[in-house]
C-alpha cells in the first residue's frame, strides 16, 4: 500500500531550456473557417530496427490530418 506506482510515461519535452523561444503568432486570430490556417509538429517513433521521424500537418480549425511524412532520418529535406 506504501509503494508509490512507476510512471507509465516519458517526458520530452523540457520548456525550461536557455534557448529562444518564439512567441505564439495566432493568439489573437479567430480561426473561422477550415484550410485558414495549418500547424505542423513533429515527432519519433521507435520501431524493432530503427527510430523513425513522423512530420504532421495539421488543420487547426478541424484539427484534422491534412498531410504526414515518414523518414529515417531529421534533414530538413524530410521533416
Amino acid at each position: 500500500m506504501l509503494v508509490k506506482p512507476m510512471k507509465n510515461y516519458t517526458k520530452t519535452t523540457n520548456s525550461k531550456h536557455w534557448l529562444r523561444k518564439h512567441p505564439n503568432l495566432l493568439s489573437n486570430l479567430v480561426i473561422k473557417e477550415p484550410e485558414q490556417v495549418f500547424v505542423s509538429d513533429i515527432t519519433y517513433v521507435k520501431s524493432m530496427d530503427d527510430t523513425h521521424y513522423l512530420s504532421l500537418v495539421t488543420d487547426a480549425y478541424s484539427r484534422k490530418i491534412m498531410g504526414y511524412h515518414l523518414s529515417n532520418d531529421m534533414t530538413d529535406e524530410n521533416v
